[in-house]
Parts: structure tokens; C-alpha cells; sequence
């Protein structure tokens, strides 16, 4: 191999790297996120986030770039950068968005999702029903029911075979998870087992492989659970 070419496979396999590196600090920063762990307002320094994630500043600075066009952090200034927001205004626009990204997302699974795939579906709906109204703990029956709320959806997702559709209803959500469970916590309220019942007719419209009826059924479901959790923010004022 002449000088030339090993300085070449050299930079290749250096880039690759640190498009690895990239990517890694992506994903990590983004799931601190939207798991509520780099809470909204927080201020992010590159430092300090290399330093926590044991990598060098560039792929900090890669990754932070694109959660920026994600909206999911905002630059205030040259050198201050904080996780975005979600104020009631921009949550009810997001949950109108993404109840017209998950009927998409219906009905493409109603074409794409195996029987294996549905009837995992309907597994973890049964198990979400089951938590729902057990005698458990309110506090850990509302949180393992919000998990599992979360895994059904994602694995709808899923089932769509759908990359695009997926990456845009992960940015529309990136919120969905703390501030739903913030807002039922401080509301005093209990999950309402309706919420588990509409994934159960879901469930039903996929197996049917009936793609009106689960857009329909998805959509309204996303939109009175944003209803309900708006209406709770209101009350908070």
C-alpha cells in the first residue's frame, strides 16, 4: 500500500469512528431526553456532556446539531444551549400532529404488520389491561402502564415497516412520556382504563385488517388523550 493509500484508509476508518461516536451521543442524549433525565430547561454544555458520556467534544457537537432540528434542544445564545420546552400551546399542536402521524401509522400496519407482530400487539394490550385494574400501588400501577402504553405504540410503529413514518412520530412525542406522567401525578388521577380499552379496538381493527377503522380508532384515541391531559394543564394555571 503506498503512503498515499494508507494516509487515505487511515482518514476512512477515522471518520468512520467518529461517525460511530456520533450517532452513539445522538441516541444517548436523545433518550435522556425524552426520558425526562436532562429535564426541560436544562442547560447543556459540551464539556459537561463529554465529559458524562466519556467521549471527546466533536461528536457532542455532532449530535447536539441534530437534536436541534428536532426541536428537541434550543440554542439561546453563541454558547447556551437548553432542552426545549413543551408549553400547552406547542403540546396541543404536537398532539394534533401526532394524531394524524399514528392513523398514517394505522393503517400502514393494517398492510405491513405480520400476524406475529399483531398478536404481539395484543399481548402487551392484554398485559396493560391486566396492570390497569389490579389492587397494585396507584404510583407503580401508573407507571408500569404508561410503559406499557409506550411499548405498544412503539411496536405499532414498528409494524408499519416504515422508517420515515416512524423517525417523524418519534420527533412528535419526544415529550409524550414525562409530561404525561407529571400530569397525572400532580393531577391526583388514576389512568384511565378507557385509554387501554381503545388499544384494545385497535388491536381489533388490525386483526381485521379493516385500515379505515384503525386510522379512525388511532386517531380519535391520540386526540381525547390529549384532551385529557390539556385540560389538566389548564387546570394547573
Amino acid at each position: 500500500m503506498t503512503t498515499m493509500a494508507a494516509m487515505m484508509a487511515t482518514e476512512d476508518t477515522s471518520q468512520r469512528s467518529s461517525a460511530r461516536l456520533s450517532d452513539r451521543a445522538y441516541r444517548e442524549l436523545r433518550r435522556m431526553i425524552v426520558d425526562g433525565e436532562l429535564g426541560q430547561g436544562q442547560r447543556l454544555t459540551e464539556r459537561a456532556l463529554a465529559e458524562l458520556l466519556e467521549i471527546s467534544a466533536t461528536p457532542i457537537r455532532e449530535a447536539l446539531q441534530r437534536l436541534e432540528q428536532e426541536w428537541l434542544i434550543e440554542r439561546r445564545g453563541p454558547r447556551t444551549v437548553v432542552v426545549a420546552g413543551a408549553n400547552r400551546r406547542r403540546l396541543r399542536e404536537l398532539r394534533v400532529l401526532e394524531a394524524a402521524l399514528r392513523g398514517v401509522a394505522a393503517r400502514l400496519a393494517v398492510d405491513n404488520a405480520t400476524d406475529e407482530e399483531l398478536e404481539q400487539l395484543a399481548r402487551v394490550h392484554a398485559e396493560a389491561v391486566r396492570v390497569a385494574r389490579s389492587k397494585q400501588g396507584r404510583q407503580r400501577t401508573l407507571a408500569r402502564v404508561l410503559e406499557l402504553t409506550r411499548r405498544f405504540h412503539s411496536l405499532l410503529d414498528a409494524s408499519t415497516h416504515n422508517p420515515v413514518v416512524v423517525k417523524m412520530i418519534a420527533t412528535a412525542t419526544a415529550f409524550d412520556f414525562v409530561t404525561r406522567l407529571d400530569m397525572i401525578k400532580r393531577l391526583g388521577r388514576d389512568y384511565p382504563v378507557q385509554w387501554t380499552d381503545d388499544h384494545g379496538e385497535i388491536v381489533d381493527a388490525l386483526r381485521a385488517r379493516d385500515a379505515d377503522r384503525a386510522e379512525e380508532l388511532m386517531r380519535a384515541h391520540i386526540l381525547t388523550t390529549g384532551h385529557y391531559l390539556a385540560s389538566g394543564a389548564d387546570d394547573e394555571q
